[in-house]
């Protein structure tokens, strides 16, 4: 059995009803961390637990559940609902953990396990160790038949999400007309609901919950909403376009002539939009936006001069709230089309961040597409590509690709200004920079890069670094 049960988004595996735990999660593995997780909480309190819309969230449930109430932990749960309401319910279910049952945006086979603080800030490394050392070791907390913890059910958490979110950001969105495609997931009733809420015209596509995904893979990514894009381009009254993940930790927008807005851009735009509203009433030292080592250096070039400071992170939305926890600032994102809102919670939100955008389209008047063309299209250029075997990254192996990558850039008459080793390997150079790291929840190398000469150019880098990681036999 794997020591290692813990990726960077808690735990993720392939189903299996049978024991084969190291590669697989399992009943019997999903009650044993429900007993290191009752047992890590000293089996007190209350645990809130969620789930997305997959077909093996039901049985990883209930073993799950055993094991926490087991040792004497309370559980409430939620039942099919979004990532972002599990996050936000925790402070108003006084809950000392929670729980959501999912594999996010990976395919249907997947599930996983993903645990958050009361501030709605996943567990960081140093607890998942903790847990994981009690589950490894088998030393679960010992109680009386008497001592059993209890199971209750909330039914209205989506209306107090709404609510939530509603009572701080108001519009009249009755003008509005948004095309919705929550991907058969967890967000396929309250993203509706919220805009109905606004009064805003609606139409749904794969809007109906179904764990086998039939309408698109659950990934919010340009392969997998042409669909949608189809229906924006050929459309005379949509304005805009919605398309979120399974559990809808992730949400990406499609501006009104059907093309995907990267989600980086819309990050600045949001961070702008945040300045121009609060810059004579909120703290200097509070202008702050959190974004990891592998979003566009646009963010720098455009915030910066106004007096906003750009936090740089680890790949990872936990990452992204541990640093918005330790040095303050009001807003987090990254390039998977994750968003941030400390003000809520610290965990993304993908319902807050719709009224955001919309609030936006409707305070000015602009289409997103208009509203945009202040943010400049710096050329980014990211492709994933599976590995040979799924093995960590050591430094040994970041040490082959900086000298592989190096070579590279020398022959190619880059430059090195600087080399970061945060996240896997990034390298700056002249004009651009070139990041290569190994995906935290899945078997892929991603490449990414950026440079100032043209999208070609960073394309170009980004192929021979490709072939690159082909010699060095990774993938």
């Amino acid at each position: 059995m794997s020591d290692n049960i813990f990726g960077t988004s808690g735990i993720r595996r392939v189903f299996s009803n049978y024991d084969n735990t190291d590669v697989m999660l399992t009943p019997q593995m999903a009650l044993e961390v429900g007993l290191a997780l009752g047992t890590y909480l000293k089996g007190t309190g209350t645990v809130v637990i969620a789930k997305d819309i997959r077909t093996s969230a039901l049985p990883i449930e209930y073993a799950f559940i055993s094991g926490l109430v087991s040792t004497g932990c309370n559980v409430k749960t939620l039942g099919i609902v979004s990532t972002p309401t599990l996050a936000m319910s925790l402070r108003y279910l006084r809950a000392e953990c929670g729980v959501v049952i999912t594999a996010s945006h990976n395919t249907p086979e997947y599930i996983g396990l993903k645990f958050w603080n009361p501030s709605g800030m996943g567990y960081i490394v140093e607890q998942e160790q903790e847990i994981e050392k009690i589950y490894n070791e088998k030393a679960f907390l010992n109680i009386e038949w008497d001592e059993i913890g209890t199971v209750s059910h909330v039914n209205d958490i989506n209306d107090i999400h709404i609510a939530d979110i509603t009572q701080r950001i108001k519009f009249d969105g009755s003008n509005l007309h948004v095309l919705v495609d929550p991907g058969n997931g967890a967000s396929c009733d309250i993203v509706p609901k919220l805009l109905s809420t606004y009064n805003v015209k609606i139409m749904t596509i794969n809007a109906q919950m179904d764990g086998k995904f039939p309408g698109r893979h659950s990934e919010p990514n340009k392969e997998n909403l042409v669909q949608i894009s189809k229906f924006l381009k050929t459309s005379d009254t949509d304005d805009i376009g919605i398309a979120l993940d399974g559990d809808a930790d992730r949400v990406v927008f499609l501006d009104e002539d059907g093309e995907i807005v990267d989600p980086i851009r819309l990050l600045a735009l949001m961070a702008l939009d945040y300045y121009r509203r609060y810059k004579d009433t909120i703290p200097k030292d509070k202008m702050k936006v959190t974004t990891p080592i592998n979003s566009s250096s646009l963010m720098e070039d455009l915030l910066n001069p106004l007096g906003c400071d750009v936090i740089r992170t680890e790949v990872g939305d936990i990452k992204v709230a541990q640093a918005i926890e330790e040095n303050g600032g009001f807003l987090g994102g990254e390039t998977s089309g994750t968003y941030i809102w400390p003000r809520g919670h610290l965990g993304p939100d993908s319902i807050v961040t719709i009224a955001k955008v919309l609030r936006m389209i409707v305070e000015s008047g602009k289409t997103l597409r208009e509203l945009l063309s202040e943010i400049p299209i710096y050329p980014y250029y990211r492709k994933a590509f599976k590995l040979k075997e799924d093995i960590p990254f050591t430094e040994d192996i970041n040490q082959k690709i900086i000298d592989e990558i190096k070579g590279v850039l020398a022959s190619e008459g880059k430059q090195v200004k600087s080399i970061n080793r945060m996240d896997g390997v990034r390298f700056d150079y002249d004009d651009g920079w070139i990041l290569i790291r190994r995906s935290g929840t899945s078997p892929y190398l991603r490449i990414s890069g950026e440079s100032s000469v043209s999208l070609e150019a960073s394309k170009s880098l980004n192929q021979i670094a490709e072939e690159s990681m082909k010699k060095l036999n990774l993938i």
